[in-house]
């Protein structure tokens, strides 16, 4: 009986393992063109930053601007929550041709935006990529740029199962299992996105890159420390 146990045992880390490079493999195959057309986007914002006049300008006007909250909870290994409300701002625009259009933005430039005022959009490939207004301006991620952190959200989720394959085993309760998936995915979540941000726009000015590594190692080691204390015991 335990060696056919064992025999199951290993049969399903297999199983989930060969899903993990299954997974790896789709990430791969997809991530090609968004990252193509993201490396296109980057010299483009380039040329913008050496003499201007890269991007298609567009008049506008600010048509409104509200503000929403989310909350979010999250559970600890320990059954422990903890929940946190977060305030997102939105501002909204009339483009040229009549249509109206919408974002959500920073603090900052939700408070220079007011209803009425002239604005002035960045298109890139007829796509809404920035807005300015008067002392301020706000930048967005093209769509091929959202579609390259999918596939490397995705490649993440291979990577995870892949190794939970290979190095630990397939089952060991539904609670454990969430919370690792959990801890595993908030692991990915700020390396990606600045990865993705940087292949866009490039690297911040040197303090700010430092602000920003401080800040991707401190979410980093939080979810590594959850990880870590789920998998205590194995």
């Amino acid at each position: 009986m335990w060696l056919r146990g064992h025999r199951r045992s290993r049969v399903g880390r297999w199983i989930v393992a060969a899903a993990g490079l299954g997974v790896l493999g789709v990430a791969a195959a997809g991530v090609g063109d968004p990252y193509r057309q993201t490396r296109e986007f980057r010299q483009v914002v380039a040329c913008e930053k050496e003499g201007g006049g890269c991007f298609v300008k567009e008049a506008a006007t600010i048509t409104g601007r509200t503000t929403y909250k989310t909350t979010s909870t999250t559970t600890d290994a320990e059954g422990n929550t903890t929940t946190t409300t977060t305030t997102h701002y939105k501002v909204s625009w009339r483009r040229a041709d009549g249509s109206a259009d919408s974002s959500d933005v920073s603090s900052g430039f939700y408070r220079k935006a007011t209803r009425g005022q002239p604005a002035t959009l960045r298109l890139w490939r007829g796509e809404v990529v920035g807005v300015e207004v008067t002392g301020a301006d706000e930048w967005f991620l093209p769509k091929a740029s959202g579609a390259l952190a999918f596939w490397l959200y995705l490649a993440h989720a291979g990577l995870g199962l892949l190794l939970w394959g290979l190095l630990f085993g397939w089952w060991d309760g539904f609670f454990s299992l969430t919370f690792r998936v959990f801890a595993w995915a908030f692991l990915g979540v700020v390396p990606v996105a600045m990865a993705t941000h940087a292949m866009a726009y490039g690297w911040p000015a040197a303090v700010n890159l430092v602000v920003a590594a401080v800040v991707c190692l401190f979410f980093m080691g939080i979810a590594g420390a959850m990880l870590v204390e789920s998998l205590d015991g194995l």
